[in-house]
């Protein structure tokens, strides 16, 4: 991935921290975090450090602490899934909680 591109998807995030009160934001916020492999860089502040303010560990852990988190794992869930990016979800949350998390976009699809 070219430095543009990487640029883009940082002020992608960056600008998503405004709205992250919104499910969609929310769930736009994670996908980017995880396809791009930037959760580290998230959590650990070093986007925050390099001119990326407000674009942190809070910022990620809020779109988890609205009241839907199951909603929002799930959707995660079924975008990775589909844009092949599940592994980096996979690797992050380790075996017992991937499980639940897959367990949550499973059982929205049995719904409908």
């Amino acid at each position: 991935m070219s430095r543009s591109e990487l640029t883009s998807i940082y002020l992608a995030l960056h600008g998503l921290t405004t709205r992250l009160h919104l499910f969609k934001a929310r769930v736009e916020f994670l996908r980017l975090a995880f396809k791009y492999s930037l959760v580290c860089e998230i959590t650990n502040y070093e986007l925050w450090d390099v001119g990326y303010e407000g674009l942190g560990e809070r910022q990620f852990d809020t779109c988890f602490e609205m009241g839907d988190s199951e909603d929002v794992i799930a959707e995660l869930i079924k975008t990775a899934r589909s844009e092949g990016f599940i592994d980096s979800v996979r690797i992050w949350c380790g075996g017992e909680s991937f499980a639940r998390w897959c367990s949550y976009a499973d059982r929205q699809g049995q719904l409908f």
